[in-house]
């Protein structure tokens, strides 16, 4: 988390380094002061060199199985990252110490973005870290928190459809829309949704429903964002082994695998694959639409049953969603 107390223009770089969490050793044999982590990181390169004008990245959600493999991926790419965290905060200043001891950048944000002002909060320390971090330049953000299994048809109620798409929807919707009017010409934003969007799930229509919304979002976004030069997408993920206790046993996998037309379970490797194309180059002409990467669960051509429900699976004793 940025200290708060950051003034504007008044403390020079090595104290603006120290408030953003950042405490120099003593220089070493090679003369270079090598940083280590507080509360943010902020590392130089291997020779000594302060890095030039990096790309920065927001990834909300990034202390989870998939969105620390879109950490991982973006920093591979030569991007810095703002890790944006709600509670596991251990989590991501572990993930912040380990990009910060392979000399790239990386900042951790709290914000709880179920409320109305986390997305305040959020943008708050983005511009802190830009105004206090020379040579940083806001490229992209990957939304990608959210909460899962959401009730079904029967059991939803007013609160809990409000919680879903607190988070999965309404926080994406104005984190695009404040942390665009930072980006310039070339930034671009990706939406992570799920293949629960694309076929019946009666049994868990909330979180279906404020995933479709997120599309909704990507689609019409689009037209806003084209004449700044910033693109947006969406990628679709299907079942991923992303370490929820669940997926160890069995009979859960067996049942999950049979969604995809190409099998088994994904790892969050394809996912953060997709989200470094779409934020790149490489996909300097593409806006507004979905890169699917489900394996063909959107298909919809898994044999439907009755006899099993993937919330009663995740709801067996032992077995707590995370």
């Amino acid at each position: 988390m940025v200290d708060r107390r950051l003034r504007d223009g008044n403390e020079g770089p090595d104290r603006v380094q120290w408030r953003l969490g950042l405490r120099a050793r003593d220089a070493g044999a090679d003369g270079i002061r090598h940083p280590r982590t507080r509360r943010g990181v902020r590392v130089t390169t291997p020779t000594g060199r302060d890095h030039g004008v990096q790309d920065l990245v927001v990834i909300t959600g990034a202390s989870g199985g998939i969105g620390r493999a879109i950490v991982r991926g973006l920093v591979a790419s030569g991007h810095a990252v703002v890790l944006h965290y709600h509670r596991n905060e251990s989590a991501a200043r572990t993930l912040a110490e380990e990009i910060g001891a392979g000399g790239a950048r990386a900042f951790i944000a709290q914000a709880d973005l179920t409320e109305p002002s986390g997305v305040g909060d959020l943008v708050a320390h983005v511009d802190q870290i830009l105004e206090a971090t020379p040579g940083l330049s806001l490229h992209g953000l990957v939304n990608n928190a959210a909460r899962l299994l959401g009730p079904s048809f029967d059991d939803a109620s007013p609160e809990q459809f409000d919680l879903y798409f607190a988070l999965n929807t309404r926080a994406p919707l104005f984190l695009t829309q404040q942390l665009s009017a930072r980006m310039s010409s070339g930034g671009s934003i990706v939406n992570v949704s799920s293949a629960g969007a694309h076929f019946s799930s009666a049994g868990d229509i909330v979180y279906a429903m404020s995933k479709a919304a997120l599309e909704s979002l990507t689609r019409n976004a689009a037209e806003a964002l084209a004449p700044r030069g910033i693109r947006i997408n969406t990628v679709i993920p299907g079942f991923t082994d992303n370490g929820h206790p669940a997926l160890a046993v069995p009979g859960v996998r067996e049942y999950v695998s049979t969604y995809a037309l190409l099998g088994g379970i994904a790892s969050p490797a394809p996912v953060a694959d997709a989200v470094a194309f779409l934020l790149s180059p490489h996909a300097g002409r593409t806006t507004g639409t979905a890169l699917d990467v489900t394996g063909g669960s959107t298909l919809g051509a898994r044999p439907r049953s009755s006899k099993i429900s993937l919330r009663d699976i995740i709801a067996q004793p032992g077995i707590a969603p995370r």
